[in-house]
């Protein structure tokens, strides 16, 4: 059995690295930075601050005075009805909605928005009504149906209940 001698296995890497040190690299080893071009030249500066966030309620002033059915239905479709799903939950909310069968059109008191209804040929026994209040984005939903009644709203100060919702309820409640 014969070993090789030490200096044996220094003469392998030593070829090698004398081999490839002629061999060339057209990899930069900085980065090259980006030639200016006269558009980004003139670009103005970003901000340093992000953008505000869009306002889900710009849209919903607009809808008042109108009836769920005239139009987009405002109670299905849009930011209204994605926070009463929320609210409401899948079992409360296609309640609320047939609830909503014979309502109000879509009105504003000060700064809230609110409509109420009834189920159609059913009115006193189910009945719902919401009350949104964008400057603060809190929204509030009350539900009787049969014995039952929910009152539920984002999480937060309460939402009060304009003149009208209240009297709504009262009647609804046979007080």
């Amino acid at each position: 059995m014969s070993f090789a001698k030490p200096s044996s296995y220094f003469a392998v890497p030593l070829v090698a690295a004398l081999a490839l040190a002629g061999c060339g690299s057209h990899v930069p080893l900085t980065p090259a930075l980006p030639a200016t071009t006269a558009s980004a030249a003139t670009l103005p500066p970003k901000s340093a601050a992000a953008a505000p966030a869009a306002n889900p309620w710009a849209g919903v002033q607009e809808q008042v005075g109108r009836y769920p059915s005239s139009g987009e239905d405002f109670l299905r479709n849009g930011p209204i009805a994605r926070r009463l799903q929320g609210l409401l939950g899948p079992v409360n909310y296609p309640v609320f909605l047939q609830n909503m069968g014979t309502s109000g059109p879509l009105r504003q008191e000060g700064p809230l928005i609110y409509i109420t209804g009834n189920r159609p040929h059913e009115g006193g026994a189910e009945s719902a009504a919401m009350v949104l209040d964008p400057a603060r984005d809190v929204m509030r939903a009350w539900l009787q149906t049969g014995d039952e009644e929910w009152d539920v709203q984002d999480a937060g100060p309460a939402v009060p209940l304009p003149a009208e919702v209240r009297q709504f309820i009262q009647n609804a409640r046979g007080v």
